[in-house]
């Protein structure tokens, strides 16, 4: 894990409002030196990893039907992280042209649950990406528990 990027990260979520609100940053942002494995989807099956997970988000991202993808944090939990600690990602923003279940599809491999949307705005999440005309919201999230 590379501190120096989790430690960056966490500046810039604190700076946006992350102790008390959820912020949505870039995949780069989240996934860059992060070595956590159960900082977003942690009951996922052992044998799909974190980097499985990153691969199926990008490919998702890069879809012609999709304008953009960010991770959306969680709040803050801790006030200084331990060292094998990345902040939680309780899921992603999907801005797209795609219904949450083509959505779903795309990412088979990924274990997310039923995606929610679709929704015209994001308005809770602090650095959402803008919707533009034509495309909608789709959230993707993991369960809380595997099985």
């Amino acid at each position: 894990m590379n501190l120096a990027k989790r430690d960056a990260l966490i500046e810039h979520v604190r700076g946006r409002g992350g102790t008390s609100a959820q912020v949505a940053v870039t995949l780069e942002q989240f996934f860059d030196g992060n070595g956590c494995e159960w900082c977003i989807a942690p009951y996922r099956s052992e044998d799909l990893v974190l980097a499985d997970v990153r691969r199926v988000l990008i490919a998702l991202r890069d879809h012609p039907d999709v304008h953009e993808l960010r991770i959306e944090l969680e709040q803050l939990e801790f006030d200084v992280f331990p060292d094998d600690e990345w902040p939680y990602a309780s899921g992603a923003a999907v801005i797209t042209t795609l219904m949450p279940d083509e959505v779903d599809a795309l990412l088979l491999e990924a274990e997310v649950d039923p995606s929610g949307g679709p929704a015209s705005n994001v308005d809770w999440l602090i650095d959402a990406p803008p919707i533009p005309e034509g495309h909608h919201y789709v959230g993707v999230w993991w369960a809380d528990r595997h099985g």
